[in-house]
Order: structure tokens, then sequence, then C-alpha cells
């Protein structure tokens, strides 16, 4: 059997289309509506607005690419064992993508969340900020590693 993530995807997250940048419409110029900086940041202007484009390498004035496209090229190309930038998934920290991922999958106040003590308190909250019922398993330490108690698991 293949797995499918369209199958444990929830249905309204497969219908939203995905974000456009305006950076996809136009390639060159100011997008002012999204307060970028033609001038690059304030501390390089110096004796002017004379700055000069090897001065701010990072074009720290313009938004970023929301899909992170070249992080995930080269990614794959250190790793080269992913088939797909479309397999991986980035976040801005673990918070994020823990919160993220409850949103995408679990349907509020249906779905539950095993949970499994002492962990990062996060998932915790995330469940409870997204209605998502959460299932305390506590780990047992048995000779200095911890176990999860299958049995309590349903």
């Amino acid at each position: 059997m293949t797995f499918n993530l369209k199958e444990i995807v929830r249905p309204n997250i497969l219908q939203l289309l995905p974000y456009r940048c305006a950076r996809d419409d136009y390639s060159t110029g100011v997008l002012l509506d999204a307060n970028e900086n033609n001038y690059g940041p304030t501390t390089l202007m110096g004796d002017g607005l004379n700055v000069r484009e090897e001065d701010n390498p990072l074009s720290m004035h313009r938004y970023p690419d929301p899909l992170g496209v070249r992080v995930k090229k080269r990614f794959m190309e250190l790793r080269q064992n992913i088939e797909s930038i479309e397999n991986i998934f980035m976040g801005v920290g673990s918070d994020e993508i823990i919160d993220i991922s409850v949103r995408i999958f679990c349907k509020p106040g249906v779905d539950e969340m095993l949970i499994t003590p002492p962990t990062y308190g996060m998932y915790k909250v995330v469940s409870q900020i997204n209605d998502v019922k959460v299932v305390s398993v506590p780990l047992n330490l048995e000779d200095g590693n911890f176990q999860l108690e299958t049995d309590k698991v349903k």
C-alpha cells in the first residue's frame, strides 16, 4: 500500500489556493504595498542614497521567497536522498511547524493527539488552541530509558 498524504490532510486544506507573492507577478521594481524599501537597511545609507548592491548582498530590504525554493534545492543537494522539494516542509521554528501540522491534519473537535510526557509542552498548547483533544500516556522509565506503554494507547 502506497502512502498518500492527501488522504490524511483535512479536505478544506486541500481546497486552499497556494499563496501568491506579488514578486511572482512582478520580478522588478519596489513593492511598496509589501513595505519593501528601495534603498536597503538604513545603516547602509551612509552619505545619502548611494547604496551599492555589494553592500547589501542579502537583499534585506526585500521579502524572501515564501516557498523557500532555493533553500529547499540546496537542502536537497546536501542531503542527496530527497526526491523533490515538495517533500520538504520548512517553518520558522518548531512551534510554528507543530501548529501548522495540527491545523493541516487534525479536525477541531473531532481528532485526538497522543502526547507522551515528559515531552515538549507546545504539543499540548497547540492542541488546546486548535480544539484537538489531548490523550496523555506518560513514558515509563525502565533501566534509564523511556519506554512507551503501548497497552495504554487506545
